[in-house]
């Protein structure tokens, strides 16, 4: 989804079935961006409240928003 909402200590898990990254605009949180991932599930954790917008670099028009609240 564009945007995700999530309360402080949840994880989002992003799956690919092709290569992605998620890299954060700005602040990321612990684990940091996810590089070029060719397949499979990769998981972030967010400990503190915030927008974290993101996008992968390797596909125009791929953004979306982890808030935490």
């Amino acid at each position: 989804p564009a945007t995700v909402t999530i309360a402080p200590g949840g994880t989002v898990t992003w799956t690919f079935a092709e290569t992605h990254n998620v890299t954060f605009n700005a602040a990321a949180p612990t684990g940091g961006n996810i590089p070029d991932t060719p397949s499979g599930s990769v998981s972030r954790t967010f400990p503190a409240a915030g927008s974290f917008p993101y996008r992968c670099t390797l596909h125009a028009g791929m953004n979306a928003t982890v808030n935490v609240q």
